[in-house]
Order: structure tokens, then C-alpha cells, then sequence
């Protein structure tokens, strides 16, 4: 008599099942941070309600971008995606709050590519630009590029612009905070433009306060908000912040810094449309 052998079946353990959706759940994570979300552009549109602002300028509208880092994840075809967004926007004035450049030094090519971008965009009176950390690695060629582009570099001076009525609003453009109380002599309505959120408490005569840096912790985690802290936005990282009496608006940016990844946090640019009512 044949006594027939039985097969087993020897099924996975739970553990190694778990282990393998979380390889691969890490594997989709991977990339989408690293070719999804550094790529595109979201436009963000706000409006900014201070009553202390003219009534003459109402719907002033205002596009902001930050942090290209141009070279890491940012490149030419972004450049004229960027541009064209803007453009379409028809913005009265265009900021630009730091940190143009990737690397500590750059070739004239990409000096002048960069540069031939910046100048095709189109702002009805004028675009306003500061110092990012990393611009400061290539002062000389940064300033240089936006004196092509014709952006007026805000280095801890200030601009008052006119727009059809006889009260200005004040631009004042930071590189850093130390005796800057003349600068807001007056009593204008004021924007202020700084690379690092964190200096908003070094700052406590301005409406408006624009900056980038943080890039909106980069990560996100929803419900949680970003979570790459760096020197000068270890406090203030995310879109938007009440200090005082002052209104903190912070750029998500274009690029990336450190590490070429981005997740649940797209590139982005914001109009800002201003209402005193």
C-alpha cells in the first residue's frame, strides 16, 4: 500500500507581507517626491485684506515667487513655464524674496540663460527682488543679472511707488535687520521683503511682510504642515502667519534645497490681490 505524501502549502507570515507593501509604499513615495513633485507650477491666488491700505489700491495685484535654486530641480523649460504664468497674471508688481542659484558659483551661460527669462517678465510698474542666503555665495553675478533683468534689488533700502493717486505704498526690501528704523520713517503703507521668515521679529513697522527660504518645509504631512525646519524659518515655515499687527506671508518656492525631493508641497508662485475693506 503507497501512502501518498501531502503537499503543504507554506503561505508568506503576515510580517513579511507588511514588509513588502511598505518597500513599495517607500519605492512610490521615492518618486513621487522626487520627478511628481518638483515638477509644475500651482498658482496661488490670496487676498490680503488691511484697512490701513488706500482705498486707491484696491486690487493691486501683486505675484510673488522665491527660491528657484536654479540647477538642482529648476531648469530651463521651468523657467519658461514660470514666466508664462506670470505673464498671464498681469501683475502690477512682481517680488522676488532670494536664492536665484544653486551653487556657490555660476557659468556666464547660465547667468545670461537665467537672466533672459527674468527679463521677459512683465510686471505693468515695477519687480522687486532681495538677497537669498545662497545668492550671497555670488553677489556680484546676481546683482549683475537682475540689473539685466531690470529688477530693482531692495538691499535694506526702500521704494515708494505711485499708482494713480497721491499716496504711496512703501516697498522696503532687507538683507538684514539691523538699523532699519529710517527706512520706515512715515507713515505709508508698507510691504516689506525679506528672504528669512524668522526675521519678522526683528520687524514691527510694517503691514505686510513678503519671504521665502523655508520652502514650505519642502515635506509636507497633511494636517501637520512642513516639517524641514533650517536657520532663518525654524518658526515660521508655512503659508501664512498673524504677528502682531503684522500679516506674514511665506512662498512655498520653486525649487529645492539640500535634497532634490518634494512631497504633497508643488512648486508654486501666489498673486496676491490687496483690499483695505
Amino acid at each position: 500500500m503507497r501512502i501518498m505524501d501531502k503537499k503543504v502549502k507554506v503561505r508568506p507570515r503576515k510580517g513579511i507581507k507588511i514588509l513588502f507593501f511598505l518597500i513599495i509604499l517607500f519605492v512610490l513615495l521615492f518618486l513621487y517626491a522626487r520627478y511628481i513633485n518638483t515638477s509644475g507650477l500651482v498658482v496661488k491666488e490670496i487676498a490680503v485684506v488691511d484697512e490701513a491700505m488706500d482705498a486707491s489700491y484696491n486690487g493691486f495685484k501683486i505675484v510673488h515667487f522665491s527660491d528657484i535654486h536654479y540647477g538642482r530641480t529648476t531648469f530651463e523649460e521651468d523657467l519658461d513655464h514660470i514666466v508664462e504664468e506670470i505673464n498671464k497674471l498681469k501683475p502690477d508688481v512682481i517680488i522676488f524674496t532670494g536664492d536665484l542659484f544653486d551653487h556657490k558659483s555660476i557659468s556666464e551661460e547660465d547667468a545670461k540663460l537665467v537672466s533672459s527669462y527674468l527679463e521677459k517678465l512683465e510686471a505693468r510698474l515695477f519687480k522687486f527682488a532681495v538677497i537669498g542666503d545662497y545668492d550671497k555665495k555670488y553677489l556680484e553675478d546676481y546683482q549683475s543679472i537682475l540689473n539685466r533683468s531690470n529688477f530693482i534689488l531692495l538691499d535694506n533700502t526702500s521704494k515708494l511707488v505711485y499708482d494713480n493717486s497721491t499716496t504711496p505704498i512703501r516697498f522696503v526690501g532687507l538683507t538684514n535687520t539691523n538699523d532699519i528704523g529710517s527706512l520706515y520713517e512715515n507713515n505709508y503703507f508698507t510691504i516689506t521683503l525679506v528672504h528669512e521668515p524668522d526675521s519678522i521679529r526683528d520687524i514691527d513697522q510694517s503691514n505686510l511682510v513678503f519671504a521665502g527660504h523655508s520652502l514650505g518645509g519642502q515635506i509636507k504631512i497633511p494636517f501637520v504642515g512642513g516639517i524641514i525646519k533650517r536657520d532663518g524659518a525654524r518658526t515660521y515655515i508655512n503659508d501664512y502667519y498673524k504677528v502682531n499687527h503684522e500679516q506674514l506671508y511665506i512662498s512655498n518656492g520653486i525649487g529645492t534645497q539640500d535634497f532634490s525631493f518634494r512631497l504633497f508641497n508643488k512648486p508654486s508662485i501666489t498673486l496676491y490681490r490687496l483690499y483695505n475693506y
